[in-house]
């Protein structure tokens, strides 16, 4: 199957911080992604490798200078019925007006393709849910592990400096840096 995850990476200084949470989280006991740190920004199902890629190279060479965004608050996905037990935790963006024209400016193509995996980012479908996804933990466990995340000195200012295609199987076709 053609699944395609297009994702923001962060600047250095964000990603260490993130994978040194994650660490820590691993080192407690919760499930951390195996991605390197990102927010996803779409995920497309039955599409064309190389449309897709061209798309990127198109919308990153319009970006005059690298995104600047705020990673200052969190968030919970709440259980889903096939894992009733856990929730996800998140870094969660500013809604600030150049990340959100960012996020919804890549959304200009090819949105009929965001669709079963593509759904949580997709604009068409009004619900993206824009977020960093830090780990998973057990419901019952959730107050202790935003304990330490709240201490890990992750949030802050930090900058999207490109964006990167997937297979959604986690293999790395292209990075287009900003």
């Amino acid at each position: 199957m053609n699944n395609f995850v297009v994702i923001a990476r962060f600047d250095k200084k964000t990603d260490d911080k993130i994978m040194n949470l994650r660490k820590q989280m691993i080192n407690v006991g919760y499930s951390v992604p195996e991605w390197s740190p990102h927010i996803t920004i779409a995920a497309y199902e039955n599409f064309d490798k190389t449309l897709l890629c061209e798309w990127a190279f198109e919308f990153t060479s319009k970006q005059s200078k690298k995104i600047e965004i705020s990673l200052h608050s969190m968030s919970v996905l709440p259980p889903s019925e096939k894992h009733p037990n856990t929730a996800v935790l998140c870094l969660d963006p500013a809604h600030s007006k150049s990340f959100i024209d960012f996020y919804y400016g890549f959304h200009e193509k090819h949105e009929e393709y965001c669709t079963g995996i593509g759904l949580f980012n997709s604009i068409a479908h009004d619900n993206p849910v824009i977020h960093a996804t830090i780990g998973v933990v057990r419901v019952k466990e959730l107050q202790k592990a935003m304990e330490l995340i709240f201490s890990s000195n992750v949030f802050g200012k930090t900058k999207i400096i490109a964006l990167e295609v997937y297979t959604y199987s986690m293999e790395l076709i292209k990075r287009f840096d900003l």
